[in-house]
């Protein structure tokens, strides 16, 4: 036998609000699965000057597949970088806020910068490789507003070695 929608026992919108209950119900046992602590994941987009689009991630959870992952409550800070071609320099911009200048840490190599801060339960971690390579001796560090810029020299090419063969 047809019931019209609109003759129902409970009315249309009772129906409709058992199943909003049911979706929050939901929600909250995915969400309390995660922990107490807040879960961040996004990644920035930018378009090199080669025209090349680079992709990077940050926060504290990694998607796989369908579920959330976290991993030990280090987030990876949102960082920008890019080479300053008219100074010779690599430079990295991190949003760490939250954080207190003494308590970041940040060392690099010729193709990697490596940048770390704890503070209480905020914890930041993140690797970055190089374009290009660097003069670590050459690194200074600002700190201001949670916001670390990182700026590196950039090395000078070597030069090929050898002589001019005069010709007789």
């Amino acid at each position: 036998m047809f019931r019209n929608w609109r003759k129902t026992e409970k009315g249309f919108f009772d129906q409709f609000e058992a199943e909003i209950e049911e979706m929050n119900e939901t929600m909250n046992s995915m969400m309390k699965d995660l922990g107490d602590k807040p879960a961040v994941y996004g990644f920035s987009m930018q378009v090199g000057p080669d025209g090349v689009a680079h992709v990077e991630h940050f926060g504290n959870v990694r998607p796989m597949g369908q579920a959330v992952q976290p991993e030990n409550n280090i987030r990876e800070p949102f960082t920008s970088s890019m080479i300053d071609e008219k100074n010779g320099e690599f430079i990295i911009t991190a949003d760490m806020p939250g954080i207190g200048k003494e308590e970041i840490e940040v060392s690099a190599t010729e193709d990697e910068v490596f940048i770390k801060a704890e503070s209480g339960e905020r914890k930041y971690y993140k690797n970055i490789k190089t374009p290009a390579p660097v003069d670590p001796g050459t690194s200074k560090a600002k700190y201001n507003n949670g916001v670390l810029e990182v700026t590196l020299k950039l090395k000078e090419p070597d030069k090929p070695k050898g002589m001019k063969v005069k010709i007789e």
